[in-house]
């Protein structure tokens, strides 16, 4: 008797396993293509892609009304933010991105950043970054509204390392990101690219 109730709980035991491993690879099978597909791996927030171009040879308007043109320098690589005027984030990381802006010496004329929102709200805007940058309105409509919707920003703040011949090189949502990139990237290769 004792033989017999092993061998059914054996048996049992066996099944058990056997329907939990199907069960395991119906499941793999199931989530496999998601997971190559990266709809279940942890992405990263969508940003602008590296490898897009950025129409040269534009004008847009500063934040006083007056124009600026594009490229804004073509003897190195240039610096393109996108910010907004209600953005916390934009906010909390804008003493980094000043301190970066500082560190990486560009001219003013190769560093823009393009602001989201009514422009009589940039004050702060203005006061942190308006003697490192040029500073672009992008609201309502006109060319900062189109080059937000060219190149398919939807995060603010977005950090772009764009080429001289205007392709983006770099594209972060972080300027500690940015930061710790070019360090990396100067480590590498000396002098930084990023500085021309």
């Amino acid at each position: 008797m004792l033989t017999s109730l092993s061998v059914l709980a054996l048996l049992l035991a066996s099944a058990s396993c056997a329907l939990s491993l199907a069960v395991a690879l119906r499941v793999k099978k199931l989530l496999d293509p998601m997971v190559q597909e990266g709809l279940l791996s942890r992405r990263r927030p969508d940003t602008v892609p590296v490898g897009a171009v950025i129409g040269m040879r534009r004008s847009l308007s500063d934040l006083d009304g007056e124009r600026v043109e594009l490229p804004a320098g073509t003897d190195g690589s240039w610096l393109v933010s996108f910010q907004a005027v209600g953005c916390a984030g934009c906010k909390e990381q804008l003493p980094d991105y000043r301190r970066y802006l500082q560190d990486l010496g560009l001219p003013r004329d190769r560093v823009l950043a393009v602001i989201h929102g009514d422009v009589a709200e940039a004050d702060l805007y203005r006061r942190e970054l308006g003697d490192l940058a040029t500073l672009v309105s992008a609201d309502g409509p006109g060319p900062g509204a189109d080059l937000v919707a060219e190149l398919g920003v939807s995060i603010f703040p977005t950090y772009l390392l764009v080429s001289a011949e205007g392709t983006v090189v770099r594209s972060e949502v972080s300027s500690a990101r940015l930061r710790q990139a070019d360090s990396l990237q100067a480590s590498r290769t000396a002098p930084s690219s990023v500085g021309g």
